[in-house]
């Protein structure tokens, strides 16, 4: 019973040392993350400040087109919003896409991929930047199928 006792002991400390260092670099994280993000969006034509990158924000490109910004980690909110919007399955043939695109194109060290969409939210981009700072970008769009 005192080996679990130590062994649980240890689990807890060595969480909380990994979290700690977690929160701390989360700042560097964040601003790394929104620069390779507008890499994305700079890549496909859409000029941006880092204050207007948010899950499910709207931004205008330099045509006054509307774009929806999404970042692939964090694309729940615009799943649930398509899955609202339209009747037919807009959503599942969307993630599909998606995964294809990343089974077929992502390498290791490749960004957390930025998805932009119209207001409709049927077609877009997916793009990631790669380390040396190449972007890649698959436009996607949805056609009934």
């Amino acid at each position: 019973m005192k080996k679990r006792n130590a062994i649980l002991t240890g689990l807890v400390f060595t969480v909380a040392v990994f979290a700690g260092s977690s929160l701390y670099a989360s700042e560097g994280t964040e601003s790394y993350s929104k620069g390779n993000h507008l890499k994305a969006l700079e890549a496909v034509g859409i000029e941006a400040k880092a204050k207007d990158l948010g899950v499910m924000k709207t931004i205008t490109d330099d045509n006054g087109k509307k774009w929806v910004f999404n970042e692939f980690t964090k694309s729940r909110k615009l799943i649930e919003k398509m899955r609202e919007q339209y009747e037919e399955d807009v959503a599942g043939p969307f993630i599909s896409v998606q995964d294809e695109i990343m089974q077929a194109y992502a390498k290791p060290g490749d960004s957390i991929p930025t998805i932009i969409l119209d207001e409709a939210l049927k077609e877009g981009y997916f793009v990631f930047s790669r380390q040396d700072g190449e972007t890649s970008s698959f436009k996607i769009k949805y056609d009934n199928g």
